[in-house]
């Protein structure tokens, strides 16, 4: 009797050792599941950080942009640009340095971008950098405008508005971006 009980004992043992084919193709598919769900959870947020990257780019260079103008259009003996009571409205802005200088804020072209640029005699300086654009079809159409109000026995008053953008076409939706700027600022000294 011991022998048959014993062999019976290694039999279920035998039985249990393995795994059957259900149990291998259900775990099979918990795993193609989970990795799934781990690739997804990858991709967006490989996608995230380059939004962000884009954007923060995109900032950067927009404060950047906008602190130069602001801290020049301060300092400057005079504003050369026409300024009106009502707003004068251009793609242009020419002031006078506290050298005698003039300079200009404008679009300029460089390669195919279009960048603002600020132009002293000669010499033309980049603010933004070459990977990004201003929002338009040519400098004619960009975003960048300088409207200049003049007020009685008060200094000038200049508003800057322009809209940044990546350069070039993104393949996928998400990585498109884009900001615009505001700010206004007041010349130190009187027309």
């Amino acid at each position: 009797m011991k022998v048959q009980s014993s062999k019976f004992i290694v039999q279920s043992l035998q039985r249990q050792a393995g795994l059957s084919l259900i149990e291998i193709i259900i775990s099979t598919g918990i795993i193609a599941i989970i990795s799934v769900a781990i690739a997804q959870a990858m991709f967006t947020t490989t996608r995230t950080n380059t939004k962000t990257e884009l954007l923060k780019d995109i900032k950067q260079n927009g404060d950047f942009t906008l602190g130069i103008m602001s801290r020049m259009i301060q300092n400057a003996r005079s504003v050369v640009s026409p300024c009106s009571p009502g707003g004068s409205s251009a793609t242009s802005l020419s002031i006078m340095n506290p050298d005698g200088a003039t300079t200009t804020f404008t679009c300029s072209v460089d390669g195919a971008v279009f960048r603002i640029a600020s132009v002293s005699g000669l010499q033309t300086d980049y603010l933004t950098s070459n990977n990004l654009t201003l929002l338009g079809a040519n400098c004619v159409a960009s975003s960048l405008e300088f409207t200049c109000t003049s007020v009685v026995d008060a200094p000038s008053r200049v508003q800057i508005t322009f809209t940044l953008t990546q350069q070039g076409t993104p393949v996928e939706q998400y990585e498109q971006s884009s900001a615009s700027f505001q700010t206004s600022v007041n010349t130190r000294t009187f027309p």
